[in-house]
C-alpha cells in the first residue's frame, strides 16, 4: 500500500476512444470513505517498456481483454507476477473459459454492465483478494513490506461483516448475470421469430403474386389480341370495354411485378447480374416509351445526355427498373409542366442520373417516408393517386445492391428531382469495397427541404 492507496495496474484501456472504460475507471479510482482507494497504473501492452513496477507491490491488475491479446499478455504477467489477481475486463461472452485457464482470476463481461456497475465488480473482486494469499513477488521476498500493508480488503469493520458483505454483493451480481443471460437469449429467440416470420411473409406474397400474373397475363394479351385486330366487328362501346380491360389489367400486372420484385429483395433471393451495355441508350430508349403518356397528360418530355463514354458493367435489368420507376412516379404526380430525364459524367467512374417533374412536390415533414415500403403520403381510401407505394421503396433497394446513392431535391408545389449516382463498374465497387465497415450508411440524402 502506498500513500493508503492500492496500486493497480491497468493493461489495454484506451480511454481516448473508450468512454465506457474511461468512466468505468473514474469512478474505480474515486476515493470511497471505508473502501480501498486504488491507484492506477496504465499502460497500453504489456510486455513494455514504458512502464516500470516502481511499486513495490501490486494490489491486482486490470487487463482489457478487447484491446489486447488476452492469452500472450496473461501468459507474460503469471511469470512477472504469479499470485497477484488479474481481472480481464471484455465484451466477448466466450473469452471466460480461455482466460481463465490462461490464468486470469476473473473475467467480467463489460456487456452486461454500466460504468458504474463495472467499477463496483472491479472493487467487489480486488476487496476478495485478501493479503496472504497471494505475493506480487515472484522471488519471494517481502521487499520490507508488512503483511498488513499489502491488504486490499476493508481497512476497517469486522471481518466477517466484510466477507458478508462482499458474499452478497457478489450473489446479487451473479443474480444479475443470470438474468442478462436469460433476457438476451429471450431477445435471440424473438429476433429469430421476427426473421422467420419476415421470410414466410416474403414466401407468400411472391407465391400469391406468381399465381395471379400468370392469368393476368391471359387476359392482358386476350385484350390486346382483340384491340390489334383490323377487321374487328367490336361497336366503340365494346372497344373501349376492352381498353379499359387492358389498362387496368396492366396497371395491375405492375403492381404484382413490384411485389414479386420487393419479395425477392426481403428474401435475399434477387442477385446481382452485371453486364457491360450502353446507359444512355437504355435511358433513351425508356423516355421514349413514356413519351405518349406524356403527351396523353399534355407534358414535354426533355432528353439530355453529356456522356463522352456511355459503356458501363451494371445490373442492366436494376437500372431500367430504377429509371422506369422513377419516370412512372413523375407522370403520376404531375398533371401540368414538364419531366426531364438527365444523365451525366461525374466522374471517369460514376454517373449520375436525374429525373425531373414540375409536380405537386414533397412536404419536408414527409421526406423521410416516401423510400418506405407501402408507405404513401396520403393513405386514405378517398386519395387522389393510386398505386400500394412500392415504386420508390423498390428505387431504394435497387440503387443500393448496386453501389449507389439516391438524392432527393423537392419543393412542395413546384416539384421534385430525383438524383441516382451509379459507379461505371458495379464488380470493381464491390472488390474495392472493404470487409468490415463500422460508418452507417444512409440509403438515401436529402439535398433540400422547402416548403411552398
Amino acid at each position: 500500500m502506498i500513500d493508503g492507496k492500492i496500486p493497480i495496474l491497468a493493461i489495454g484501456f484506451d480511454v481516448d476512444t473508450d468512454p465506457q472504460a474511461k468512466e468505468a475507471l473514474r469512478v474505480f479510482t474515486t476515493p470511497n470513505p471505508g473502501d480501498l482507494t486504488p491507484k492506477l497504473l496504465c499502460t497500453r501492452q504489456y510486455p513494455t517498456t514504458d512502464w516500470l513496477p516502481r511499486e513495490p507491490m501490486l494490489g491486482g491488475i486490470l487487463v482489457d481483454g478487447d484491446r489486447v491479446n488476452p492469452q500472450a499478455t496473461l501468459t507474460a504477467l503469471r511469470q512477472e507476477f504469479p499470485q497477484t489477481p488479474i481481472v480481464v475486463v471484455s465484451g466477448q461472452g466466450d473469452l471466460e473459459v480461455p482466460m481463465m485457464m490462461a490464468g486470469a482470476d476473473d473475467c467480467v463481461n463489460r456487456q452486461h454492465f454500466s460504468p458504474e456497475g463495472l467499477a463496483m465488480v472491479w472493487r467487489v473482486l480486488f476487496r476478495g483478494y485478501r493479503s496472504g494469499d497471494r505475493s506480487s513477488n515472484p522471488s519471494g521476498t517481502s521487499w520490507g513490506i508488512q503483511e498488513e500493508d499489502c491488504d486490499i480488503s476493508h481497512p476497517g469493520g469486522d471481518r466477517q461483516e466484510l466477507e458478508a458483505r462482499i458474499s452478497e454483493q457478489s450473489r446479487l451480481i451473479a443474480a444479475q448475470h443470470q438474468e442478462l443471460k436469460r433476457q438476451r437469449e429471450q431477445i435471440r429467440r424473438q429476433h429469430l421469430a421476427i426473421l422467420e416470420a419476415s421470410r414466410m411473409k416474403s414466401a407468400f406474397l411472391s407465391t400469391v403474386s406468381h399465381e395471379l400474373r400468370t392469368p393476368l397475363n391471359v387476359i392482358i394479351g386476350f385484350s390486346q389480341l382483340l384491340l390489334r385486330k383490323k377487321n374487328s366487328t367490336l361497336t366503340p362501346v365494346q372497344t373501349q370495354t376492352l381498353q379499359c380491360i387492358f389498362n387496368n389489367g396492366k396497371q395491375l400486372l405492375s403492381v404484382i411485378n413490384d411485389i414479386i420484385e420487393r419479395s425477392k429483395l426481403e428474401a435475399g433471393a434477387s442477385e446481382l447480374q452485371p453486364k457491360e451495355f450502353n446507359v444512355v441508350q437504355l435511358v433513351t430508349s425508356i423516355a421514349g416509351n413514356a413519351r405518349w403518356l406524356c403527351e396523353q397528360k399534355g407534358l414535354e418530355l426533355k432528353v439530355e445526355a453529356k456522356v463522352d463514354n456511355p459503356r458501363v458493367i451494371q445490373d442492366h435489368q436494376g437500372v431500367r427498373r430504377v429509371v422506369s420507376n422513377l419516370l412512372a412516379n413523375a407522370l403520376k404526380f404531375t398533371e401540368e409542366g414538364n419531366i426531364s430525364v438527365r444523365i451525366w459524367e461525374m466522374t471517369p467512374d460514376r454517373l449520375a442520373i436525374a429525373v425531373s417533374d414540375t409536380g405537386i412536390g414533397i412536404a419536408p415533414e414527409h421526406l423521410k417516408r416516401i423510400f418506405t415500403a407501402f408507405e404513401q403520403l396520403d393513405n386514405s381510401l378517398a386519395r387522389n393517386y393510386n398505386g400500394v407505394g412500392l415504386g420508390l421503396a423498390l428505387v431504394d433497394s435497387l440503387v443500393k445492391i448496386m453501389k449507389g446513392s439516391i438524392y432527393v431535391e423537392s419543393a412542395q408545389g413546384e416539384g421534385s428531382t430525383f438524383r441516382v449516382e451509379l459507379p461505371r463498374s458495379v464488380v470493381d465497387a464491390y472488390a474495392n469495397e472493404p470487409r468490415e465497415s463500422y460508418e452507417p450508411r444512409e440509403p438515401y440524402h436529402f439535398l433540400k427541404k422547402q416548403a411552398s
